[in-house]
């Protein structure tokens, strides 16, 4: 099967404004999405996650079934390519490249086809070497954030996922401290490690670092220079969707002990991010 002429992946970190860069970019006339915002493909085939396999592929094509169930004729006719695309999503036991390279199989003509996956920056060289197999043109942004406030957030973001937004405060000190000691968790603070496995698997003009609290100040600049680093026209920014925030959680404030357990747990890696020029000056002296 023919490789993707262009595949553009936004690879983490975690609750660092990916969400927000998709929600700019989705309607780049340059740029195909496919129904599924992060596949996850590249980081199944190495054995990170295992978010692919067939049940949970099946699942994904019963929502949309049941989505279009008791639609109208009109409805389902206007929807005919999200089902035909879950169907094909869904269909086969085992993944492979040829799978993933169909799931864009509906792109017309756009120059990049698009995958983000908080994954991604996870993987090492042979990860990144199937990557190369399924296309030879690769752009990458890895986004990254205040590591304190990222790891509040991608708190408060899991107690929702797991529908105890409001305990986020009452579960107390020793469930934060046990989430911030789980792997799936702690992997996405630690920046300095993932960004040298993506240097030691990609070329220096196909990766791309930003930052969130760029975002925030100077978004408009900071879309245009995602563009720029793509070599996609620059389209002017959605005003209403430059300072909407994206999957909001609930502002509660950290507690001091929490915090102070948080940075000392995050001094090494702090340490190791300056080495690597990878902090920026609005994340202060402890990060």
């Amino acid at each position: 099967m023919k490789k993707i002429d262009n595949l553009f992946l936004s690879v983490g970190a975690m609750k660092a404004g990916t969400t927000w860069l998709y929600e700019q970019l989705k309607e780049h006339p340059e740029i195909h999405f496919t129904p599924e915002k992060e596949i996850h493909y590249f980081a199944n085939k190495v054995g990170i996650e295992n978010q692919l396999n067939h049940r949970n592929r099946i699942i994904k094509l019963k929502h949309v079934l049941e989505k279009t169930a008791n639609a109208n004729p009109k409805f389902i006719a206007k929807h005919l390519e999200e089902i035909s695309w879950y169907t094909e999503f869904a269909l086969p036991d085992d993944i492979c490249n040829q799978w993933y390279q169909n799931l864009f199989r509906f792109n017309k003509n756009r120059k990049f086809c698009a995958d983000f996956s908080n994954l991604y920056c996870q993987m090492g060289v042979e990860g990144w070497e199937n990557v190369r197999k399924v296309s030879d043109n690769i752009k990458v942004i890895y986004t990254l954030r205040d590591p304190l406030e990222r790891i509040w957030s991608h708190y408060k973001f899991h107690m929702k996922w797991v529908n105890r937004e409001d305990d986020a405060l009452e579960a107390g000190f020793e469930n934060f401290k046990h989430l911030l000691d789980q792997h799936f968790f702690w992997v996405n603070a630690e920046y300095a490690h993932n960004y040298e496995l993506l240097q030691n698997s990609l070329k220096h003009d196909e990766l791309m670092l930003l930052y969130f609290e760029d975002f925030r100040e100077h978004p408009e600049k900071t879309l245009a220079e995602v563009q720029k680093f793509l070599g996609i026209e620059e389209i002017p920014a959605n005003q209403e969707k430059l300072n909407k925030k994206i999957n909001k959680t609930k502002s509660f404030v950290m507690p001091d002990e929490w915090r102070e357990y948080a940075v000392k747990k995050m001094s090494n890696i702090s340490v190791r991010n300056k080495e690597l020029g990878i902090s920026h000056d609005k994340w202060g002296d402890r990060c």
